[in-house]
């Protein structure tokens, strides 16, 4: 049974989006939590009151219309009614990551100016009380399990003590409309410090109203949340989406037991980005390599003909043998997804072809989106009834697009942020005079009105020779490759790229082994000669269709992955290239000694 959208096109808030649902599907399960070693419901009800009473006690604090509170916390069932609770009294969610350092929460809550943060407890709070003292403006601190030792505490079940203030909180609800700020979303900061986007609530509905143009959405649907709430897709998709529209989201335990939650919550609808799912496809071919030759032959015929039958149908034998694989392989994979799977969206990130293919050829449907925060943060997105791989999709619903001289991506439409926070220099240089968002992202439209994202405009390589060579395009071939985990190119104003390269260390062992090398630690491996010449023979061949000047003729071996822990990678996994080249300038500049 499809869901009834009509509500969502008339809500004129979030919180009265989320009311409504709650209203008229009270006793449906809204969330599920793990404990004692199984997943319990919280229904629409439950979720519905804890919200009130959470925006009760902010209103009896004196938390007023415009205040900036922040967010950090583990996905868990507070911190939906806490980001609601919040929005209901017309403030401002400031959602922060739990990767975050001391000096990234103090920068974030001080630009934001954030008076008040809910936080969970444990080294999240340890860390939030470090960066504490930087922010001056920062009065109360809201902990859910440790409220002891600092006078900024209060524990969340004394600021829900006492009564619904309900004629107070409904005056607020009713003050708030489309253009109200919801939240300021700070970017990812790959380049510079990040920067606050201010999104409105009707920012966030006009994404969510373009919804029922992409799937459909069923009572039962459920999905299992893992990726940060923080993250913009996440937000969108695993929160706003759901309680919009009456569905339900399980909270994955942490994200190390994501395989095993998935299992146990059985979702219908899975939110991923593109370096999750390679991790996936990279550990499942693992296992598959280490089964019977019968059972690999199995495997392999059955994506190939699942292939054939998503794209021609099939007929006959191949039919009554597909049939067959099915119940013995296809049952199984099935399995490791929960076995009520239907949907897989990806987002964050460039997806690359073969790995969209591989889950569509295990008969897990696959669509892919592009956005951005500043457009909360949906731009477009591949239909299910017409998904086409390598392409982002059309524009969704109230968004339009063109293409601009230079290439560049230019978007608008009811879903774009008024600007970013105290940066009106800033806002200038990305929202035009029209209202045109330029996105700094590189792609072509085609006849139908697909996106194809080509690269960042400003990560473009220019080589000695003038040349405009697209990194992400080659980095995307290069992990592609099995061996490889991780890829950064580098190359501009120089003859020709170099990579550092990150191998993927259970496959480089096996491929040591079979080899015949000697047994030896993985830093050793990584520094061998014979194993780098190995890597570089494997990026020859995959760069061989190329240009001459899109080769990667040198590569520096690192043995320890880029984390967002050691600054490498944003919270949503995007590599600093800045930051990585800071790091290694001295051997990559070695790779062009003798050149």
């Amino acid at each position: 049974m499809s869901m009834d959208a009509s509500g969502i096109h008339h809500a004129g808030s979030l919180p009265e989006a989320l009311f409504a649902t709650a209203e008229h599907s009270a006793a449906r399960p809204a969330q599920w939590f793990r404990r004692d070693g199984d997943y319990l419901p919280i229904t629409y009800a439950q979720l519905s009151e804890r919200v009130r009473r959470i925006a009760s006690g902010l209103l009896r604090a004196g938390i007023q219309p415009g205040d900036r509170i922040g967010l950090l916390m583990e996905n868990r069932p507070e911190w939906a009614a806490i980001d609601y609770a919040i929005l209901s009294v017309g403030a401002v969610t400031v959602p922060l990551y739990c990767s975050y350092r001391p000096q990234d929460m103090a920068f974030v809550l001080q630009d934001a100016g954030a008076i008040a943060i809910f936080v969970s407890g444990g080294q999240l709070l340890r860390h939030l009380q470090q960066a504490a003292p930087e922010c001056p403006e920062l009065r109360r601190i809201y902990s859910i399990e440790n409220t002891t030792g600092d006078p900024l505490l209060e524990s969340l079940d004394s600021l829900v003590a006492g009564d619904i203030e309900t004629e107070q909180l409904q005056a607020r609800l009713d003050g708030l409309d489309r253009d109200t700020l919801a939240s300021l979303v700070y970017t990812s900061g790959t380049t510079a410090n990040p920067k606050g986007v201010m999104l409105t609530h009707g920012n966030f509905l006009t994404n969510l109203e373009a919804v029922p143009g992409v799937f459909d959405l069923r009572e039962d649907d459920r999905m299992l949340s893992f990726l940060p709430l923080a993250h913009a897709l996440e937000r969108m998709g695993g929160h706003f989406l759901v309680y919009s529209y009456g569905i339900s989201v399980a909270f994955a335990e942490r994200p190390d037991t994501v395989a095993k939650n998935l299992i146990e919550a059985e979702p219908t609808i899975l939110i991923s980005v593109p370096r999750m799912l390679e991790v996936v496809r990279s550990r499942m071919l693992l296992q598959v390599g280490k089964q019977s030759a019968w059972q690999q032959w199995m495997f392999r015929n059955y994506m190939r003909l699942f292939g054939r039958f998503r794209r021609h149908g099939l007929s006959g034998i191949e039919a009554l043998f597909f049939r067959m694989l099915d119940r013995l392989v296809g049952t199984a994979i099935r399995a490791r997804f929960g076995g009520r799977l239907r949907l897989m969206v990806s987002g964050g990130a460039p997806l690359p072809i073969e790995v969209g293919e591989f889950f569509e050829d295990l008969g897990l449907p696959l669509i892919e989106g592009y956005g951005l925060s500043e457009c909360a943060p949906l731009l477009t997105v591949n239909p299910l009834r017409d998904r086409r791989m390598g392409s982002v999709g059309p524009a969704a619903f109230g968004v339009e697009l063109r293409i601009a001289e230079d290439g560049e991506i230019l978007a608008r439409g009811g879903n774009i942020m008024p600007g970013y926070w105290n940066l009106p220099e800033a806002t200038a240089e990305t929202l035009d005079a029209e209202g045109w968002l330029h996105t700094g992202d590189v792609g072509t439209l085609d006849a139908d009105g697909y996106l194809s994202i080509t690269d960042r405009k400003k990560d473009l390589i220019v080589n000695s020779g003038g040349e405009n060579i697209s990194p992400q395009r080659i980095e995307s071939l290069l992990v592609s490759d099995e061996m490889i985990e991780q890829a950064v190119v580098f190359g501009d104003k120089r003859p020709y790229l170099v990579g550092l390269i990150v191998p993927d260390r259970d496959r480089s062992l096996a491929w040591a082994a079979e080899a015949g090398l000697p047994d030896t630690d993985w830093a050793h491996l990584c520094r061998a000669d014979i194993f780098r010449k190995q890597i570089q023979a494997r990026i020859n061949a995959m760069l061989k269709p190329l240009n001459p000047f899109e080769q990667v003729r040198r590569t520096l071996i690192v043995d320890k992955p880029l984390s967002i822990e050691d600054g490498l990678l944003t919270p949503t996994l995007k590599v600093k290239r800045r930051k990585v080249y800071e790091k290694f300038a001295a051997q990559l500049e070695q790779l062009y000694e003798g050149s």
